[in-house]
């Protein structure tokens, strides 16, 4: 089962700690946890895939193996750094006064001729991106100046 959800993993064994219960079944955990007991039984079925059918079961027993999930979660989300944010500043945007010299300045030979081979990184799409939008926003507040 791929769609298991930490949220509701990390609520199922809250409760389970909380509780002071030898045995606690499906529907007092539901109780305790504010979720239907099919959506329990789906997510824990993971653990034991007989939950569903055994009503009985005592859900205490799978507080280890949850644990044991919730830990090679962790080491999985910590091992997986988030992708940097590719950031345009105000120094480097001051390079460029219009989209035409980004353009001559990245993108052409040294005789003139823009290169259509020319690849450009994240960091200067969004230099780009940036030009584009101040070069829109000076149109737009120069017709809103012509009307008034």
């Amino acid at each position: 089962m791929a769609d298991l959800k930490r949220t509701h993993i990390e609520k199922i064994l809250s409760a389970l700690r909380k509780s002071k219960r030898k045995y606690v079944s499906l529907e007092d955990l539901s109780k305790a946890v504010g979720l239907y007991p099919d959506v329990l039984g789906e997510e824990l079925s993971f653990f034991d895939p007989l939950i569903m059918l055994d009503s009985s079961k005592n859900i205490r027993d799978l507080e280890h193996q949850i644990e044991e999930y919730l830990a090679e979660r962790k080491v999985e989300r910590v091992l997986s750094p988030a992708p940097k944010r590719v950031v345009a500043s105000e120094k480097e945007l001051s390079e460029f006064p219009t989209i035409a010299s980004f353009v001559y300045k990245k993108m052409t030979f040294a005789d003139g001729l823009v290169d259509s081979s020319t690849k450009l990184n994240d960091h200067d799409l969004r230099l780009l991106q940036k030009l584009v939008n101040r070069e829109v926003d000076a149109r737009k507040r120069k017709i809103r100046k012509k009307k008034k």
